[in-house]
């Protein structure tokens, strides 16, 4: 092996930590605004304490969150790298037809869609163990928040499918749109959470 292959397998490995620590940051951010906008909705139904804007980042939180992000990005890894590798066997021309991996790629970003989708609620979860006090873990609450979207993935799909164009227009708008589009969409998505308990329970 000479050493400009040594070199590039150490840098390859070195993208992939870093697209898995930005996955997990992402994770992290993402889910501490779906808890923010989760407690100020309940604040606006029920009453109560305002939350501050971190309050999906405590120490009850962080080290579920950590797990559950390193968990998510693990599985959405997995799921990019088939990818890649089909795309990569269609470019270098492997002995497989282009229709067969056209059909691979398909199903593998449908089962990345649906992946997701059935991990919408989890960080729902997590917030929900952390207020009760209830002591769960973080499989445990992955398949709660499994669970709770089952049946649920195509109107999941339809809701996240509606905000498509106002993500386009906050495109245009350089994201200044973004500052109202997104607590619309976490509050949105955080109705279909309380929806989806009240329909199990």
């Amino acid at each position: 092996m000479s050493v400009n292959q040594v070199t590039d397998s150490k840098s390859g490995v070195g993208v992939n930590i870093i697209f898995f620590l930005l996955e997990i940051a992402a994770v992290l951010l993402t889910a501490n605004g779906y808890i923010f906008f989760d407690r100020w909705r309940n604040k606006i139904q029920k009453g109560g304490e305002e939350p501050n804007a971190w309050c999906g980042l405590t120490g009850r939180h962080i080290a579920r969150l950590l797990i559950y992000g390193a968990i998510e990005a693990l599985i959405i890894g997995t799921v990019a790298v088939a990818i890649a590798v089909a795309m990569v066997g269609a470019v270098i021309g492997l002995a497989i037809p282009q229709v067969l991996v056209a059909v691979i790629i398909i199903i593998l970003l449908i089962l990345l869609v649906w992946i997701e989708l059935r991990l919408t609620y989890v960080v729902y979860v997590i917030d929900d163990d952390v207020r009760t006090g209830q002591k769960r873990s973080v499989w445990a609450e992955i398949g709660a928040g499994w669970k709770l979207t089952k049946g649920r993935v195509w109107k999941l799909l339809c809701l996240k499918l509606s905000f498509l164009g106002w993500y386009i227009l906050t495109a245009f708008t350089l994201g200044i749109l973004g500052i109202w589009l997104i607590p619309y969409y976490n509050l949105a998505i955080a109705e279909t959470y309380e929806q989806s308990k009240e329909d199990k329970y």
